[in-house]
């Protein structure tokens, strides 16, 4: 990335392209602050200079030349820009981090950050909580909001007849704003989300819980409020609307009345228990296609970067699916070569509704060529030998790429993995047969030395709820294994061994469910 931003650089100065004068900045309320900004006319789009931006608005900027990144801290956030990359990320003073995507790279010319103005603009008016507007040519500062103005100010709660109201209290309008329950045991968790609004979140967690309502979350992060409602009982759906009148947001919460649930009781048990048995039929497949993006993974022997392995095995899986399994969805954590964080693919998955995840991976040793060899299926449990220590080490070691990393993943010792284990025993035995069954298409197809299945902690694998695998599909530090992980033949086999897998796991898991047995059971 480096080298890729220097070569940029050195092109913008050796054609001639300058900073110049080119934006004012008026503070409406204090003329004595008006400043300068310096731009750079770049790909049609006016680029403003970051670190004077910094100055005028009086906020410390560190600069770290070497790494091309700059941190520009306001008094509630940081804002972190990294030339030759359009993402902007958000830090709040607890570290939770927000990204932004601007249409265009953040460039580095004459040892000062260029930014899109345009583009820029809603990422400081959002950090610096001022009226910012830009016309093009000056950007004028209005009327700071008072620190003590808060979009979300509180909620109520009333019991009606055929459900709830839940009233959120706010000072302005907020037209983005989503709900969604999840049914968990004898309760229900309401989640609402509402975009680019700021909440009183002391005074909202004073609010004594009542009636239905047991307990009330709220979260705070740079650019959206989340509450979050414990409800007792089931609810059958939410619809959030704007109060006639007001600038509050009025949650109807629906519950089943008193005929609903008497009709339930009479309902046909056995056409229930077949839409029960549908509802769990394998019909999503998620591929997750290791590393991407920054993260090359492992290199091999022949040059070859894992991610480019992973990918290339994940969309040739995807096909065969499709092909052989038509009425089976594939859900992709990335088609592309991108970075998508460890914690994010489990996520895609559950938001998916997925009922099998196999996560694509290579392996390697640390000196290269090394005759180490073959493929190894791993499942989410804590590793017990040296060899799984090594691997789970190696590829949880990505989340270090991650903004915030610290605070998102636990330390996976242990004592983590037994409450882990807990959590994902609905899926072990599913996950260790879909396993057996990998292992013996793998050692039939792929030409690969079986290594057989082991357990070790993968990062990836913790937020996954349903059965899930991790494939160490060969080493591509063995000059062997490479040679088949590198070739379009090779990458062939291995996608049709897991996907005769997938195929032969379905037929056994959903003669189960219609024979009412456990998965391996007789």
């Amino acid at each position: 990335m480096k080298s890729i931003v220097a070569v940029l650089t050195l092109l913008l100065v050796s054609t001639g392209i300058r900073a110049q004068n080119g934006f004012r900045i008026q503070f409406l309320q204090d003329t004595t602050r008006n400043a300068t900004v310096a731009s750079l006319p770049q790909y049609g789009k006016q680029y403003a200079s970051l670190n004077d931006l910094a100055r005028a608005f009086n906020l410390h900027a560190i600069k770290d030349s070497e790494a091309l990144k700059i941190d520009i801290q306001t008094p509630a956030f940081t804002i972190r820009a990294t030339a030759g990359s359009p993402y902007v990320v958000i830090l709040d003073q607890k570290n939770n981090a927000s990204m932004v995507q601007m249409p265009f790279n953040v460039l580095f010319v004459s040892d000062a950050f260029f930014v899109p103005i345009e583009s820029f603009m809603p990422v400081l008016r959002s950090a610096l909580n001022d009226e910012i507007a830009f016309d093009g040519l000056t950007i004028r500062v209005g009327t700071p909001r008072p620190p003590s103005a808060f979009d979300v100010t509180g909620v109520t709660f009333e019991e009606k007849s055929n459900g709830y109201l839940i009233r959120i209290l706010c000072s302005k309008k907020i037209p983005d704003y989503e709900s969604w329950p999840k049914q968990i045991g004898d309760n229900t968790w309401l989640y609402v989300t509402l975009a680019n609004a700021r909440a009183d979140v002391p005074a909202i967690q004073k609010i004594q819980p009542t009636g239905f309502v047991k307990q009330i979350l709220v979260f705070q992060s740079p650019t959206a409020v989340q509450l979050t409602f414990k409800i007792k009982g089931e609810v059958t759906g939410t619809e959030p609307l704007p109060a006639e009148n007001s600038n509050d947001i009025l949650l109807a919460v629906h519950t089943p009345t008193p005929e609903e649930i008497a009709a339930r009781k009479e309902r046909d048990y056995g056409h229930a228990l077949q839409k029960e048995r549908d509802k769990w039929k394998l019909d999503v497949v998620v591929i997750d296609a290791g590393h991407g993006g920054n993260d090359p993974g492992t290199i091999g022997v022949n040059k070859t970067k894992e991610k480019d392995v992973t990918l290339a095995i994940a969309l040739r899986l995807g096909k065969l699916i499709q092909k052989s399994l038509p009425k089976v969805k594939v859900v992709y954590t990335r088609q592309t070569d991108t970075f998508i964080e460890l914690y994010r693919r489990g996520q895609i998955a559950n938001q998916n509704a997925g009922k099998l995840f196999i996560s694509i991976h290579c392996n390697s040793m640390p000196h290269k060529p090394n005759p180490e060899n073959g493929f190894e299926i791993y499942l989410l449990r804590p590793g017990k030998t040296e060899n799984a220590l090594r691997i789970s080490e190696r590829e949880n070691a990505v989340v270090k790429l991650e903004e915030g990393y610290e605070n998102r993943y636990q330390q996976l010792t242990e004592e983590n993995f037994i409450l882990l284990a807990m959590a994902q025993s609905a899926y072990v035995k599913y996950s260790e047969e879909f396993s057996s069954i990998l292992q013996k298409e793998m050692t039939k197809s792929s030409q690969l030395s079986n290594n057989g299945v082991k357990q070790a902690g993968f990062y990836v694998l913790v937020g996954a709820s349903m059965p899930n695998v991790l494939v160490e599909t060969g080493y591509l530090s063995n000059k062997h294994d490479a040679k088949i992980l590198t070739s379009a033949k090779g990458q062939d086999r291995i996608a049709s061994a897991i996907c005769n897998a997938i195929k032969r796991y379905k037929d056994e898991y959903e003669k189960s469910l219609s024979e009412g047995k456990e998965l391996g059971t007789n």
